[in-house]
């Protein structure tokens, strides 16, 4: 069994984390698309989505820009395109077991969240019923400081009144997740969702702890009594 012994805070990512950011995600690379085709560049989506998988196992960070320069040669074509796309929030949706795993581990530790979101993560935890689970939120747009840079995490970590060995790290993306995490000597859990499960290890230091293909698995992990 893990050793989970001596933690005390579990922390969560958002996106593909608790929340399901697939349908918004596929929702703007279908906007790309449209747009892209009105121009008159023959874009598939189905080639879209393989870049965006691509860029994921490339580390990049913004893989809507790779697709724009990819796709559309003309800068004025690429500007124009990228004012016109919006990431439609309202389309993601809590993954199925995300209250009830939340319902169970907070019986046994202290939640918090350490996420890049845009304003408003607190209201969406709320209309998602997953906010009376969080002890601690620590956001970029609220904090002003953005993963992977580990000041939002020790921001959390203040927050919470937790040492790093005390908490661990569940998040989808190996490079906003598992490395800052590791670093400051929490413990780590990638789980295998949305398009962060495209990325691969490259070396010792961004291996997880542990790995998960669900939130659900989280729970014979981290309460190993459990029945």
């Amino acid at each position: 069994m893990p050793d989970v012994g001596g933690l005390k805070w579990l922390f969560f990512d958002v996106g593909d984390t608790l929340v399901d950011e697939w349908e918004p995600v596929d929702d703007i690379i279908g906007q790309f698309v449209r747009e892209a085709c009105a121009l008159g560049y023959p874009v598939k989506i189905e080639a879209v989505r393989e870049l965006f998988a691509s860029c994921y196992r490339k580390y990049e960070q913004w893989p809507m820009r790779v697709a724009i320069r990819t796709f559309v040669k003309d800068e004025e074509h690429q500007k124009q395109i990228q004012d016109k796309l919006k990431f439609q929030k309202d389309l993601e949706r809590p993954f199925p077991s995300a209250d009830s795993v939340l319902q169970q581990l907070s019986r046994h530790y202290h939640i918090g969240i350490i996420a890049n979101q845009s304003p408003g993560t607190e209201e969406r935890l709320e209309s998602y019923g997953l906010r009376k689970y969080v002890d601690v939120l620590a956001c970029s747009a609220e904090e002003g400081v953005s993963k992977p840079d580990p000041e939002l995490y020790a921001v959390a970590l203040k927050q919470a009144g937790c040492e790093p060995e005390e908490a661990v790290m569940i998040g989808d993306r190996i490079d906003n997740d598992i490395i800052p995490a590791r670093k400051l000597g929490m413990r780590t859990v990638r789980i295998m969702q949305g398009y962060g499960r495209f990325q691969t290890e490259l070396s010792e230091d961004q291996r997880a702890d542990w790995t998960v293909d669900s939130l659900e698995e989280l729970l014979p992990l981290l309460i190993p009594n459990q029945e």
